[in-house]
């Protein structure tokens, strides 16, 4: 009879592994889903979309957090500094992912990603931390310069993204001391020691 229970509860134990595994989302084909992810951003910032100087493309995915699958959408404006979006999804439609910032308010947000005229800005998605980290700069008068940055965690429950002050704080800190050091060059990622996993395509 123990036998007997030892082997059922191999069995038990086995199936939920094979039913963990299926639970899984399928990795998703963003090529593929490309014309759903420009209409996603038209809909979301359709001023954005009228001064666009090419479609909205992708420049970056990730499983951001365990089923989380994002893009991070290059807005189509041009020049040397670019306007990026999230998108993500829901059920299979790509949408504009929605951020709770330092306001408390909730809505899609672009960020600024390339370097111009003493000022620039980095964009990253995180997945080690669950986070869209944002870092920004500007050289003022005399060179002093101004330096920040914003972290913004996936909240599973609400599903969005909201604004972290300890990761932004320790985040800001390491990115702002990147760029002091080399100003005369593009703004340097997120932190290493929160580098991004590689992209999925």
């Amino acid at each position: 009879m123990r036998r007997g229970i030892v082997l059922a509860g191999m069995w038990v134990a086995g199936c939920a592994g094979v039913f963990a595994a299926t639970d899984a989302p399928p990795q998703v084909d963003w090529k593929t889903m490309l014309p759903m992810v420009q209409l996603a951003v038209r809909h979301a910032f359709p001023m954005v979309a009228e001064q666009a100087h090419y479609p909205a493309s992708i420049a970056k995915t990730a499983d951001v957090a365990p089923g989380v699958q994002v893009a991070l959408v290059d807005l189509g404006m041009g020049g040397y500094t670019e306007e990026m979006t999230v998108v993500r999804l829901e059920g299979e439609t790509p949408v504009a992912a929605r951020f709770k910032g330092r306001d408390e308010k909730i809505v899609p947000m672009t960020f600024l990603s390339g370097t111009e005229e003493g000022k620039g800005g980095s964009v990253e998605l995180v997945p080690k931390d669950h986070v869209v980290f944002a870092g920004h700069w500007e050289t003022k008068k005399k060179k002093k310069l101004k330096c920040g940055g914003e972290a913004y965690r996936w909240d599973d429950t609400a599903k969005n993204f909201e604004y972290e002050k300890k990761l932004t704080k320790s985040m800001s800190k390491e990115f702002c001391a990147k760029v002091a050091a080399r100003p005369a060059v593009a703004a340097p990622a997120v932190p290493a020691a929160a580098a991004a996993a590689p992209a999925s395509n």
